[in-house]
């Protein structure tokens, strides 16, 4: 008996002296994760890149941010309401930590600029590497207006065509050169959009001590539609455009005879290039056939009264002999605009109550920019290709238009 009492008095005394062990080492815990926990609630920014590389960053718009270090998922704070970058832990490089494995703010050069006053006047500027053609530009224009917006920066861009087609205001425009040699400076940083057609929110929190070039094709409605009004005022066609759409409508419409509350239905038809080149079709730019079209005009034709297509094509002769085909089975009324320059085009289009897309940035601005319903060819692009890879059609497509194939 007398053994197994000093048994368990022996285990008595032992608690205290264990809860005190544990409490050491919480402490000795604490104080270790102190410092990164100072260092991550001073860091508002964390850049993309440098100048001349991209980032495939990617950010947490909703909870708590976080970032990954290689002692594993931190806590950041957000200062002043401006929420930090959450990058994936593959991504980071080993000059993001210093030798002890912590985030190293010293690569970000955001850091010690943060805290410096800037003067009222001072606006941080941002800009877009223009590529390609019109539909593209748009893309790349919107996406900047819209980053301008939730950044309060100043816009500037290179020579492009839109310049002479769009009233584009609010918008520093600069020659080649003016550009090239203000956009080399040190204090620019590059945002690289990363896919194709795949919404990258990380634009939602760009450096605030930087300017911002932002590259790729940004095509994805996700990056502006939030104020569509002052995009779709900033494409505003020039008034001899509007004039010159308004006219190809009026004619078309006389020219059926039909009456004046006709129903305008735009539909473009993309051939040319697309089916030329084999470079499209490798890649999984599949273009829309007859049945296509046959049952976006019936969806039309039985949902509205009077209605009449007119047709933007490159590629007249396709059109003719299938579309035709197409309005004679349904007993309607379709008319082609020929003889005007895209831009006009484009305008007739989105003038029209309604849209038929086919494929191609130019086709979406189209349907973007018209009133009605619109209807897109949801063949496009074709699973499993390689555009299919570089493209998410939930963020390229609206969800309130309608697709078919």
């Amino acid at each position: 008996m007398r053994l197994a009492w000093c048994h368990t008095n022996l285990g008595l005394r032992r608690r205290p002296a264990i809860l005190y062990t544990l409490l050491i080492s919480f402490m000795m815990l604490v104080y270790v994760l102190a410092p990164v926990n100072r260092r991550i609630e001073h860091q508002q920014d964390v850049i993309l890149k440098e100048n001349g590389e991209s980032s495939h960053s990617s950010i947490t718009t909703t909870g708590t941010p976080k970032i990954r270090t290689r002692m594993g998922w931190m806590v950041i704070n957000t200062v002043n309401k401006i929420p930090v970058v959450q990058y994936r832990g593959a991504e980071l490089t080993n000059k993001s930590f210093d030798e002890r494995g912590w985030l190293n703010v010293k690569n970000n050069p955001c850091v010690e600029e943060t805290n410096k006053p800037q003067p009222e006047s001072k606006c941080l500027q941002i800009t877009v590497e223009i590529q390609s053609r019109m539909g593209n530009h748009m893309f790349m224009v919107a996406a900047m207006i819209a980053a301008a917006n939730m950044s309060g920066r100043c816009s500037i861009i290179s020579p492009t065509p839109m310049l002479k087609v769009f009233n584009l205001q609010n918008i520093t425009a600069l020659n080649k050169g003016e550009w090239k040699k203000t956009t080399t400076k040190s204090n620019w940083l590059i945002f690289d959009s990363g896919k194709i057609a795949v919404y990258n929110p990380a634009v939602r929190v760009l450096p605030t001590c930087k300017n911002v070039i932002l590259r790729g094709f940004f095509q994805s409605w996700k990056y502006f539609h939030h104020m569509k009004p002052e995009i779709v005022k900033q494409f505003t066609f020039i008034p001899k455009v509007q004039e010159k759409a308004k006219i190809a409508l009026s004619n078309a419409v006389k020219a059926v005879k039909i009456a004046k509350t006709a129903t305008v239905v735009g539909i473009h038809v993309r051939r040319g290039d697309i089916i030329k080149d084999p470079f499209y079709k490798r890649h999984g730019f599949d273009v829309p056939d007859a049945r296509y079209f046959f049952k976006a005009m019936t969806y039309f034709q039985k949902k509205y009264s009077n209605v009449v297509f007119v047709v933007a094509t490159n590629g007249i002769e396709w059109s003719k002999a299938n579309l035709n085909v197409v309005a004679n089975i349904l007993g309607t009324n379709v008319v082609y605009l020929q003889g005007n320059s895209p831009e006009v085009d484009m305008a007739a289009l989105a003038m029209s109550d309604h849209m038929i897309m086919s494929l191609g940035t130019y086709s979406w601005w189209a349907a973007y920019l018209c009133k009605g319903e619109v209807i897109y060819f949801s063949g496009y692009p074709r699973d499993g290709s390689i555009m299919g890879g570089k493209l998410k059609k939930a963020d390229y497509y609206l969800p309130y238009w309608i697709g078919m194939k």
